[in-house]
């Protein structure tokens, strides 16, 4: 079903405390008499917005109907030069025959209702090559297998747990801890959040738990077309579909920390879908010693503070999480090892999924 009255999503996955600053003119030019570049990170659902105004016209009454109307102007009332967008991982999501034909949509639109906007100085123009479909992990380079390689693995744990692993929610939640912890040799906070939402059977009085499970295993746990994954083709694109969703995320909390040649940012994320967007509320990041993505906040409804499932949960997390410090402190992480784990991970899916 389409959405009601569509719009475009922003949010910072990181932020100082648990309020996230609102993102609008006065913020962008403070940011901007400070020195700091505020960035938008754009989701690929942005991007097919772009191209369906596009092929539709290019008309400005369409930018309602495809949720765009409030990106624009959001844009259009900032300082000049003053916020910037980033279409590069969007477009590193897509087939690359696709991508080149996405990226002049992105051109045409930006021209026609965005005629002040510049491209980030520093942006590289990249022009895109391959095949126009059937596009997933494999086709990846190697060094960007190995980047998008931990929540890639850690959603086909996800869908091996939900699919062949019999338990209780809690056993679930606590076997893909296991997974996480002994084979892909990595904690990861927005993963397991997401575990925990997707694996969760909430009485009927928690309505927010039960909408929350809803998105999020329609997200990550079920097919484009909201069916159950039954075959490794199907577990292999939901799979690689969210962890793009997720390393969006990583990204963010990168440029966040690091900036980008030199220049601070405030780094966004622009989206049209509103499951990343509601994700954000319920798991972020703390900004701390100017470090963002180190560490993370999760938000324990009320509806569940006496729930034995959450309770369960959190203190196996925490249990898991305080005997594998030692290691975390003096390890160093090398991720171009994480692609022989995630060789490791489809061979299982080849195994306990069948093929269509």
């Amino acid at each position: 079903m389409a959405e009601l009255n569509p719009r475009t999503y922003f949010f910072r996955p990181s932020r100082s405390g648990d309020a996230e600053p609102v993102l609008n003119p006065a913020l962008v030019a403070v940011n901007a008499f400070r020195g700091i570049e505020t960035t938008l990170a754009l989701d690929t659902n942005v991007l097919i917005a772009m191209e369906r105004v596009v092929k539709e016209g290019n008309k400005n009454s369409l930018l309602k109907k495809y949720g765009l109307h409030n990106l624009v102007g959001l844009l259009d009332r900032c300082p000049p030069k003053s916020i910037c967008l980033s279409p590069g991982m969007a477009f590193d999501e897509m087939p690359p025959a696709l991508a080149e034909k996405s990226r002049w949509n992105y051109e045409a639109f930006c021209s026609k209702h965005l005629p002040s906007f510049t491209d980030t100085p520093n942006c590289i123009h990249k022009t895109f090559v391959g095949k126009d479909s059937n596009y997933g992990y494999l086709d990846l380079e190697p060094v960007a297998q190995a980047f998008l390689a931990i929540p890639f693995v850690a959603l086909l744990y996800l869908n091996i747990v939900d699919k062949h692993f019999s338990g209780s929610p809690i056993q679930k939640f606590k076997e893909c801890l296991r997974r996480l912890s002994d084979d892909l040799d990595m904690l990861s906070a927005k993963e397991i959040e997401i575990a925990k939402y997707c694996f969760a059977e909430p009485p009927a009085a928690a309505t927010e738990t039960i909408r929350l499970r809803k998105l999020l295993r329609a997200n990550f746990l079920k097919t484009k077309d909201n069916k159950a994954v039954y075959t490794y083709d199907e577990a292999m694109a939901v799979a690689f579909n969210g962890a793009c969703d997720l390393t969006l995320i990583n990204f963010a909390n990168v440029a966040q920390t690091k900036g980008l040649d030199g220049v601070q940012q405030d780094c966004r994320i622009a989206t049209r879908d509103k499951k990343l967007f509601e994700f954000s509320k319920i798991s972020h990041y703390l900004d701390l010693g100017g470090e963002a993505g180190k560490f993370a906040v999760a938000t324990i409804l009320p509806e569940n503070a006496n729930d034995g499932y959450w309770q369960e949960a959190a203190d196996a997390q925490q249990s898991l999480g305080l005997s594998r410090m030692p290691r975390h402190l003096t390890r160093e992480i090398d991720v171009l090892s994480y692609p022989a784990i995630a060789r490791v991970a489809i061979d299982e899916v080849a195994r306990v999924f069948q093929n269509a």
